[in-house]
């Protein structure tokens, strides 16, 4: 398949299965490591004065997120992994057979983040990173997300966004054009997948607008944290009375 697209599901389920396996890999490449840190503040803009006992993490991918945040618990959480992709729900699998993650439980869904598979006000915190963007209905998704959180609950949600500094903005968009379709292609031979992701970040609606659509869920407490000059943002909605 040569075209990528996320108003076509099946084809962005092909190609994230394509490059699960490399996926953890390419990451650390195409961002210097830097997402490193990024996942590291989002888990802490979560976490920050919380305590919860179940936790949902939406396009979880290979689970990285997922077991960071559950390394940062000592008491038992009950924890959701959610992906539409079987591949990376496979990966995700196989990660957490390596690692200790007692006394935690995980449970994996296969399903869409439009149509979360869980109760109302069932879970205490959520996050979602580097997968809004590629949701049809970004709305929808936050409508549910609501719906899902108990009162009190946090929503972190960390994306790869389009700075609006001029000297940064300029060398982003370079970086974007040029070195990271080559960087995937060397990396994964899936040229098309990275065309896809620069395209996607390029298209994307700003992180102002992604607040507003919270505020639409709604989420009355937000806030919009910037990372490398735009280059990626965290926003953080709690759910109120």
């Amino acid at each position: 398949m040569n075209f990528y697209n996320k108003d076509n599901p099946e084809s962005l389920q092909q190609m994230f299965g394509s490059i699960a396996q490399q996926y953890d890999k390419t990451n650390a490449i195409l961002s210097f490591q830097m997402h490193r840190l990024w996942n590291k503040k989002l888990i802490w803009a979560v976490m920050k004065n919380q305590n919860p006992s179940t936790y949902l993490d939406l396009c979880c991918g290979t689970g990285e997120i997922a077991f960071k945040y559950l390394n940062k618990r000592s008491l038992p959480c009950k924890a959701y992994l959610l992906d539409f992709c079987p591949e990376m729900l496979y990966c995700a699998k196989e990660r957490a057979n390596h690692l200790n993650l007692q006394p935690h439980t995980l449970t994996y869904l296969q399903a869409d983040a439009q149509k979360i598979p869980l109760a109302e006000e069932s879970i205490e915190s959520v996050t979602l990173a580097y997968g809004i963007r590629n949701i049809p209905h970004p709305q929808q998704c936050f409508n549910e997300i609501y719906r899902v959180l108990n009162t009190g609950g946090t929503v972190g949600i960390l994306e790869l966004t389009q700075p609006t500094q001029p000297l940064i903005k300029a060398g982003h968009k370079l970086y974007l054009k040029t070195i990271l379709p080559i960087m995937g292609q060397l990396v994964t031979s899936n040229r098309k997948a990275y065309e896809y992701l620069c395209n996607s970040i390029r298209s994307f609606i700003s992180p102002q607008e992604l607040e507003s659509m919270l505020k639409i869920a709604g989420f009355k407490q937000t806030s919009v944290i910037t990372l490398m000059g735009g280059i990626a943002t965290i926003l953080v909605a709690k759910k109120g009375n």
